[in-house]
């Protein structure tokens, strides 16, 4: 499907919003573009670009302007600029383009920190979620229409067609399919409208069936397991989440009959599903697609270099520059690879300011665990792919910690 045309015409419309529009608009409007990240980049040169990082490097300057002088809290400001200057550290190592990129991720990381900072009284998180669900139903049906192009029929037996939608990638898809479903939850219990109301659980079956349809291992187990936690929470705490409990009831009675009148599809489903971990149990090198051979290889480099142990390759082009030509695909990994032990803390501390700065009257120890569920699917599926050379990697950390706050009030 040929969309350069469309992407150019989005990316300048999108670019002027961002620039006139207020700044609580813009991370739903950069939220919107995620799930479509495989589609929506622009070509300079030989190098592909989302569209995504151009928007956020105009985002970071709109916040900077607005807000970086407005208030006075050093050591807010000091937790960014230690891991900026430490990553900024590692830029003797970078040829031009890796430069280019790193500019790009800086402005990333500030917009995500300033906005974060400066948005607890006027963020919308009501629109942050709708919006981000929006682009992930655009992402499904462009996967729908190019894979039908492709294949002819999205009903398939073999194991290596993987949907993806527009977010190029099956397991990127299905982490952003886990998000929508958990984030949703926010607005499955502010719900009054009956339409509305009936919406969610078909929401529900459409995404988690097109999760299903990227074969993603990890996003197998990862929403069994947080669907069997959410329901344990939602059992223990009926009164409170009485809504999502009807959410849940709901979808499991509009799919007994299809689960019963399909039997044999449904099994056959199951089959193909189940093949994606039995067909491999011989060989773990095949079941983890090499990831576990790229661990072993980054681990040898690492301790083989005490210097590199401490202080790391820099995030930019990391896998061209250590010889080893694949990225690590394991968060953990990644941080000790790009920034060392020294570099890890400092992360650490890096997310942990954005956690623990709440709203001052309530603490959060206090938040449900429900409310935890994005940030804990992203933290699970980030063992598994690329995360910090990514721009959206800090727009979804974002995202998933506004989830934490806000869910309870």
């Amino acid at each position: 499907m040929n969309t350069t045309l469309l992407v150019y015409v989005l990316g300048i419309y999108l670019a002027f919003r961002i620039a006139v529009c207020t700044v609580d608009t813009i991370f739903p409007l950069l939220l919107f573009l995620i799930p479509n990240l495989g589609i929506l980049q622009i070509s300079i040169g030989e190098t592909s670009i989302p569209i995504l990082n151009i928007l956020m490097g105009i985002a970071s300057l709109k916040v900077i302007a607005i807000y970086f002088f407005q208030k006075n809290q050093f050591g807010f400001y000091l937790v960014l600029g230690v891991f900026l200057f430490y990553e900024w550290s590692h830029v003797f190592y970078y040829d031009g383009l890796s430069v280019m990129l790193l500019l790009s991720w800086s402005a990333a990381v500030i917009y995500v920190y300033v906005y974060f900072y400066n948005s607890t009284q006027t963020y919308d998180h009501r629109k942050a979620v709708i919006y981000f669900i929006i682009g992930l139903i655009i992402s499904t049906i462009y996967g729908i229409l190019d894979f039908y192009q492709i294949y002819g029929t999205l009903l398939t037996n073999n194991a290596t067609i993987r949907f993806k939608g527009g977010a190029g990638d099956p397991n990127y898809y299905a982490m952003y399919i886990m998000i929508a479903l958990f984030t949703m939850l926010f607005l499955v219990n502010r719900a009054s409208n009956t339409a509305i109301k009936f919406l969610y659980p078909l929401l529900l079956i459409f995404f988690t069936s097109f999760g299903v349809l990227s074969l993603s291992r990890m996003f197998l187990l990862v929403v069994s397991l947080l669907f069997m936690l959410l329901l344990l929470k939602v059992l223990l705490t009926l009164k409170k989440n009485r809504k999502i409990m009807k959410l849940l009831t709901f979808v499991v009675c509009l799919c007994l009959f299809p689960a019963v009148y399909f039997g044999s599809e449904f099994q056959a489903i199951f089959e193909l599903l189940l093949s994606r971990f039995t067909d491999f149990a011989d060989n773990p090198d095949l079941l983890t697609s090499n990831r576990n051979v790229l661990a072993e290889t980054y681990s040898e480099l690492m301790i083989s270099n005490p210097f590199l142990a401490l202080f790391g390759l820099g995030i930019q082009d990391y896998a061209g520059r250590s010889g080893i030509g694949l990225e690590t695909h394991n968060i953990l990994l990644e941080i000790f690879v790009v920034w060392g032990i020294v570099g890890f803390f400092i992360f650490v501390g890096f997310v942990l300011k954005m956690i623990k700065f709440v709203k001052r009257e309530r603490a959060i120890t206090r938040t449900s665990i429900i409310c935890w569920l994005p940030f804990i699917c992203m933290g699970i599926s980030y063992m598994s792919i690329n995360a910090l050379s990514n721009e959206s990697f800090f727009l979804l950390l974002l995202f998933a910690v506004k989830n934490i706050h806000v869910f309870d009030d």
